[in-house]
């Protein structure tokens, strides 16, 4: 009996010890089930999270920088002596000579006068101005620049003039006297007005001009060549004085005809601007038509000596309008199709975007030439060839804006990138 109660409890402790066994296994298994699910759960949330998340749109930069007409600029036949520049309107500067040289301006001047004329006493086309009564005091000081040899116009007690007719007699004929009763009329005194010249000259960019006073007869009246371009450009934008330094002649109340100091004027292309002469100096600023375009030619030439400084003045720049109109040529400046900027999209490679237009310009080497781009709003997928902006190319005053095109499309992020990025 003890031997069967013996093998009875030798087997009963066998199977004790083999279900303490798996019960010690059941735990671990739960607990990596636990993990696994966890981690599945974890999973499929991130995943969730990926897809449901926003995607970034397209964004677009400019690839395209600045640029410069390639070849060697342009050279002029300037004079030995002095200072000039040349400019071609709304293209650009073709040349210069000691261009901020500060010289003494003589008549020159009377561009600035005219234009705080025009600024203080507005005129349209047509309108003649309000009317001034020339006095004795007017009379006086015509017989005095008169017997000092200075360049005047002939006046008469009571005459009466307008606007008009005196900023004719201002320009054509360029006399002294007018240009000081416009300024005591306009500003109470010489001195006033002067201030309102340098006012304007500073408003130009004319940094080295200072005036002295109204005519120009002041040796200290002084400017450079670069200057007085900025000035002829500015006249001719008003279309009143345009129109005056354009005439050969005109004829006024008492003197009758009188005669433009340029005599290149209303030949060979040549419509103003205005001279200068004093003691032994020639100056002029000029304005001439040609070049292959519409807009005009435009210079000064300052400071030239000989017998006759003027004369010589007005030939130098003939020789420089001359070569001026030589210099325009057509420059491609952007191709069709050309690559300007780039569209980067999340999940693919960088896209192209090309010129749906060619870009030519009139000019010449050495001129700056612009690229500005602006991009619309891009939507998340973009077909090939959709216009997804504009490029503005622009040298000097000439300017055209072209569409901007994909050369391929762009689409949507794949499932895999939107699942596996950061």
């Amino acid at each position: 009996m003890r031997g069967n109660d013996s093998w009875l409890s030798s087997t009963s402790s066998s199977s004790y010890s083999r279900g303490g066994h798996y019960r010690d296994r059941g735990p671990s298994l739960m607990g990596l089930s636990r993990v696994i699910a966890v981690v599945v759960i974890l999973l499929i949330i991130v995943s969730v999270i990926q897809l449901i998340r926003p995607v970034p749109l397209p964004s677009a930069r400019n690839a395209l920088g600045n640029g410069v007409i390639p070849g060697t600029p342009p050279s002029l036949p300037w004079p030995t002596q002095g200072g000039g520049e040349v400019e071609i309107q709304g293209i650009g500067v073709v040349g210069s000579f000691n261009a901020n040289a500060q010289i003494p301006l003589a008549s020159v001047a009377k561009i600035v006068t005219a234009l705080v004329i025009m600024q203080d006493h507005p005129l349209k086309l047509g309108e003649t101005g309000p009317t001034l009564t020339m006095t004795a005091s007017d009379v006086a000081d015509y017989q005095l620049m008169h017997n000092q040899q200075d360049s005047v116009m002939a006046i008469a007690n009571g005459e009466k003039m307008t606007e008009y007719q005196l900023l004719e007699a201002l320009l054509i004929p360029s006399a002294d006297n007018i240009a000081v009763k416009l300024a005591v009329w306009d500003a109470g005194s010489t001195s006033a007005f002067v201030a309102k010249m340098n006012t304007m000259a500073k408003s130009l960019g004319m940094t080295k001009t200072v005036f002295k006073d109204p005519s120009g007869l002041d040796n200290s009246t002084v400017g450079s060549a670069k200057d007085q371009v900025l000035a002829g450009l500015a006249l001719l934008k008003s279309p009143v004085l345009a129109k005056i330094v354009a005439m050969a002649q005109a004829t006024l109340p008492v003197v009758g005809v009188v005669y433009n100091v340029n005599y290149d004027v209303g030949h060979d292309g040549f419509v103003g601007i205005k001279t200068g002469s004093m003691g032994n100096g020639g100056n002029l600023v000029f304005a001439a038509t040609g070049g292959g375009t519409k807009a005009l030619i435009v210079g000064a030439i300052l400071g030239q000596t000989g017998v006759q400084p003027l004369i010589a003045a007005l030939t130098e720049s003939k020789k420089l309008v001359d070569a001026a109109r030589k210099v325009p040529s057509e420059f491609s400046v952007l191709k069709q199709g050309q690559q300007v900027g780039v569209i980067s999209a999340p999940g693919s490679k960088s896209i192209s975007v090309a010129a749906a237009q060619a870009v030519s310009f009139l000019g010449w080497p050495g001129l700056h030439v612009t690229y500005s781009a602006k991009f619309s709003k891009l939507g998340a997928t973009i077909a090939k060839g959709t216009k997804v902006g504009t490029l503005t190319v622009s040298l000097g005053g000439q300017s055209k804006t072209v569409s901007l095109v994909t050369t391929q499309a762009v689409h949507s992020p794949s499932l895999a990138w939107r699942l596996k990025r950061l």
